[in-house]
């Protein structure tokens, strides 16, 4: 391969893997719903997965500068684009129109993902405060403390950014957002995988692959990962009594 070709299909495999690990573990921080919950955990595991939700949403912003930098300005993109399966090439139209003009995870990631700004905490608690209790959740071990006014400030702050006017509109478009954009990256890095690969290995790249059987212990919808959690694991507690 040549090097500009290795490198993108090893960087977008890297890419791609962090964006599936970090879509599951959103998902599975959503998952929590279970009835008989106090009013602290339901409102720690919301606040668990609007973290894991900015930090996709970083790592969404990255990928494109990784297609922009790697794919685009190397001309690979001109060797690989017309033979993209239909799925991958509308998805690759998607990404373009999304980040071609402002858009929402491009702010998240400027201000509330990778980078931290004072500024945007001191001109949004105001408005936080309005809309609830800014209070801190003191857990008695260090994991399960949570600044709840941090995370809705933090939250108010993200709203502010985009056009809705309210908190439910702005999460849900958040979250539309990163849903779309990460389908469009998983669709395309796919596409482009197979394209690149086929290139140098033949149409039937089915033999060169070895099967192997996975089992599967959970369905993805039963996983569910809580906020606060019992610092001592069970077989720890059982010792010594």
């Amino acid at each position: 391969m040549d090097s500009d070709e290795r490198a993108f299909l090893l960087l977008i495999g890297h890419v791609q893997n962090e964006i599936n690990s970090l879509n599951k573990v959103f998902t599975w921080c959503l998952n929590n719903s279970k009835s008989g919950k106090s009013s602290a955990e339901g409102l720690a595991d919301g606040m668990q997965a609007m973290i894991y939700a900015r930090l996709l949403a970083g790592k969404l912003c990255e990928t494109w500068e990784v297609l922009r930098k790697y794919y685009f300005a190397t001309k690979l993109s001109q060797r690989v684009d017309s033979k993209l399966p239909l799925e991958s090439e509308k998805a690759l139209t998607s990404l373009k129109l999304y980040f071609g003009k402002s858009n929402l995870i491009h702010q998240v990631r400027n201000s509330f993902a990778f980078h931290y700004s004072a500024e945007q905490f001191e001109s949004n608690w105001e408005g936080a405060a309005d809309e609830g209790d800014l209070s801190i959740i003191l857990g008695r071990t260090i994991g399960n403390n949570l600044s709840i006014a941090g995370e809705l400030v933090a939250n108010r702050a993200l709203l502010n950014h985009g056009d809705s006017k309210s908190l439910p509109d702005g999460f849900t478009k958040f979250f539309d957002d990163i849903h779309s954009i990460s389908s469009c990256f998983t669709d395309f890095a796919e596409g482009v995988t197979i394209v690149i690969l086929r290139s140098r290995m033949g149409e039937n790249l089915e033999s060169f692959a070895v099967e192997e059987e996975i089992a599967s212990l959970l369905n993805y919808e039963d996983v569910c990962i809580p906020f606060f959690v019992n610092p001592v694991s069970r077989s720890n507690s059982n010792k010594g009594t």
